[in-house]
């Protein structure tokens, strides 16, 4: 008989979505299951593709063996999860070993079936492969900025076609370039011939510059969130992204040239508007992927409350009837967080205190305040210097003296008040919300607030050669249809990463404290109807011993 849990698997495997249910029912009948302990092998480095895998239950770490003859961990799997779609496309050994980390259950599907399989389903095909090559680019790029737990299922470059096409030109101008050679040999023109080599040498560099460009953007989607990750060299690097939880549609847009061409636009939809994929080969593999990740993140979180129902009943039930104490107060720190932050005058960028991390902006926005009235100093100082060794005389020593010294006053005091100004700007990242603070010094304070729990998205850009080289930009976070900009911060992906992970933790314990109301009005209600029983059996039975007593 076959396992329920094989066809639902099939059914929510991203490959498999277009392939129908009766054809999914011979797969799941043709699955054998195979079970291990924790901590066992399930899979070798270098050993034959000889199946692919589907995770049923449990957990699974893959590890890679490094040139000191340790193993590296690389992902962790969940249920859900495929195992093993790299070697069996692209006829390799193992990439990496498989070993069990809690008592897990696979199914097995047979290389020669699945061969078999994907023959008659082209589609499938198709979009086996595409998760593959996601996987094997992702294994290259080991993205540094992956959260704990979060596993890379989809990263992939735009159509190749798109390049070709960002090329046109390039190509265009080398031949131009080309024939104005041709002719400057003719001609013997010395001109002509600085011309022909500038149009090949611009040509070529173009050309470079655009295959650079095209390789360094790339599409990800992860169990937790879809990415946008677009570089243009020396000028901008920008990452968007939408939480998985927070995407409300997915669809792709096409036309007859796209689609004969085998690609498309794959638009994910957020409550802050839209994240778009564009130019995506097989955009249908794309969205079934990102498809895929949302509704097991759904489901997940589902699982995980009925697990808590069950353990708070099995609790209920096992303990003896007490009066519930009182629940204590909710702890906030908002209140004695408010001046964390305005107390240091380093030029320490980012710091954490009180549970608040505070970050100002880059030393380069201060260097743009400070610059002008630092050259005037040196100046000033320079020329006093040379006033009181008698090798400038403007007028009156004492008095050129005077004069050098209360400029110099003058403008030490402008450098403090823009020292001041960029020390007392700050962004906060706190337990609850998102903090906005701007001092001027002597003047006005303005302190913008924005719970984390209203956050729908974040993006990154850094622009210009200074910011890629000294790492700093802007990071943006979307509050309904306004945005909450921290300007000029160093390492943005890294501030990004914090409000990312304040905001999970944030979802976490609202998640928690909704699903233990939502199991205390279960149990509530369950006791009611056990009462209610109770109370109709007690009347049933009180009933019956009355007709018995009159009969």
């Amino acid at each position: 008989m076959t396992d329920p849990r094989d066809l639902q698997v099939l059914r929510l495997t991203h490959f498999l979505r277009d392939v129908p249910d009766e054809a999914l029912e011979s797969v799941a009948a043709q699955l054998t299951h195979e079970t291990y302990a924790a901590g066992e092998d399930i899979l070798i480095q270098g050993s034959a593709p000889d199946a692919l895998y589907f995770l049923l239950d449990g957990t699974i770490e893959l590890l890679q063996r490094d040139g000191r003859g340790g193993q590296q961990h690389l992902a962790g799997l969940t249920p859900g999860d495929t195992l093993g779609e790299v070697e069996v496309v692209y006829r390799l050994p193992r990439q990496s070993s498989a070993r069990a980390t809690s008592a897990c259950t696979l199914a097995r599907w047979e290389r020669p079936s699945l061969s078999a399989f994907v023959a008659a389903h082209p589609r499938a095909l198709a979009s086996l492969r595409f998760a593959a090559a996601g996987r094997q680019l992702a294994s290259r790029l080991r993205f540094g900025w992956l959260g704990e737990g979060e596993v890379v299922y989809a990263a992939v470059r735009k159509h190749i076609a798109l390049l070709y096409q960002s090329l046109f030109l390039p190509v265009i101008v080398t031949m131009v370039g080309l024939l104005l050679v041709s002719w400057a040999l003719d001609s013997n023109s010395t001109l002509l011939g600085w011309v022909a080599a500038a149009a090949c040498v611009a040509g070529v560099l173009l050309g470079a510059w655009q295959v650079l460009d095209w390789s360094n953007d790339y599409y990800v989607v992860t169990n937790r969130r879809a990415l946008w990750i677009e570089k243009v060299v020396g000028l901008y690097d920008s990452r968007r992204e939408a939480p998985l939880h927070m995407v409300l549609s997915v669809s792709l847009r096409t036309d007859a040239v796209t689609r004969s061409l085998g690609y498309g636009d794959v638009i994910i939809r957020t409550y802050t508007g839209q994240l778009a994929f564009r130019g995506v080969g097989n955009p249908n593999a794309m969205a079934a992927m990102v498809e895929e990740h949302w509704r097991r993140l759904q489901h997940q979180r589902q699982m995980s409350d009925r697990e808590a129902l069950s353990r708070t009943l099995q609790e209920q039930i096992a303990a003896e009837a007490a009066p519930s104490a009182a629940s204590p107060l909710p702890v906030t720190t908002e209140r004695s967080s408010r001046e964390v932050g305005l107390g240091h005058w380093t030029l320490q960028m980012r710091f954490e205190e009180k549970g608040v991390i505070t970050y100002r902006k880059h030393w380069a926005v201060l260097l743009q305040g400070i610059g002008l009235p630092s050259v005037l100093l040196l100046s000033l100082a320079g020329l006093l210097g040379a006033t009181l060794s008698g090798a400038v005389t403007l007028f009156d020593p004492v008095l050129s003296v005077v004069i050098l010294l209360g400029l110099m006053g003058i403008i030490g005091l402008w450098w403090l008040y823009q020292y001041l100004d960029w020390a007392n700007d700050i962004y906060q990242v706190t337990p609850t919300q998102i903090v906005d603070i701007t001092r001027k010094p002597l003047g006005t304070e303005s302190r913008e607030v924005a719970p984390l729990e209203n956050i729908l998205g974040t993006e990154v850009d850094r622009k210009g050669l200074a910011g890629l080289v000294l790492n700093y930009g802007t990071v943006t976070a979307m509050i309904g249809t306004a945005e909450f900009k921290f300007q000029g911060v160093f390492d943005p992906v890294g501030v990004q990463q914090d409000i990312v992970r304040a905001q999970e933790a944030i979802l976490a314990r609202k998640r928690d404290k909704e699903s233990g109301q939502r199991r205390d009005e279960m149990v509530e209600l369950l006791r009611l109807y056990e009462k209610e029983i109770a109370s109709r059996q007690s009347q049933s039975q009180a009933d019956k011993l009355q007709d018995d007593d009159h009969a």
